[in-house]
């Protein structure tokens, strides 16, 4: 993964197992909510961890080479990383209660633990939940909140410039040249 939107729809996908609910949008899109019950969700990269893993492959040149050196690459590095992660996942309007309950130990159930598994996500917990349920044009809206901790590999990746050679000329003081001796 080199960008967050890479991991919207493996993000979206995960609420909709962890929480049961149908329809999961990312958060702060400014568009009209949905009616009836609806998820969205924010992934905010919190910190990288650990030792960084390198993978190099060749890539074909990108600045002029001396020809009598035969073919010349230079070679893209990726850096890759332990990337934490909060994913915060709001839940409103009806039954927001009960689907985030579902949340606390989703890791655990089959179908969530194999797609953690599949997408190389590790689930480290899920924070309290935060009841915000308040008033919403007059009415009631149910609305819960809760942070969900994961660890993925995350990269970066660069190409590196090889020397392509170089022409060296020697000469002494008064500007003979040296031929080695």
């Amino acid at each position: 993964m080199e960008t967050i939107e890479e991991l919207h729809p493996v993000f979206q996908q995960l609420v909709q197992l962890a929480t049961g609910v149908d329809t999961v949008i990312l958060a702060n899109q400014g568009k009209p909510a949905p009616a009836g019950l609806y998820a969205t969700y924010l992934p905010v990269p919190v910190r990288a961890y650990g030792h960084v893993r390198r993978e190099r492959t060749d890539v074909p040149a990108t600045e002029p080479f001396d020809p009598e050196l035969g073919e010349w690459t230079d070679f893209d590095e990726k850096a890759l990383t332990s990337m934490q992660f909060i994913l915060s996942v709001n839940i409103l309007n009806e039954g927001a209660a009960t689907a985030a309950m579902k949340l606390h130990n989703a890791n655990f159930r089959g179908p969530i633990s194999k797609f953690l598994f599949e997408n190389k996500i590790a689930w480290r917990y899920v924070s309290d939940t935060r009841n915000l349920t308040g008033l919403m044009q007059a009415g009631v809206q149910p609305r819960y909140q809760s942070d969900i901790h994961l660890f993925i590999e995350a990269s970066v990746s660069y190409t590196v410039l090889r020397a392509a050679g170089f022409s060296l000329e020697l000469s002494d003081e008064t500007g003979n040249p040296l031929n080695g001796a």
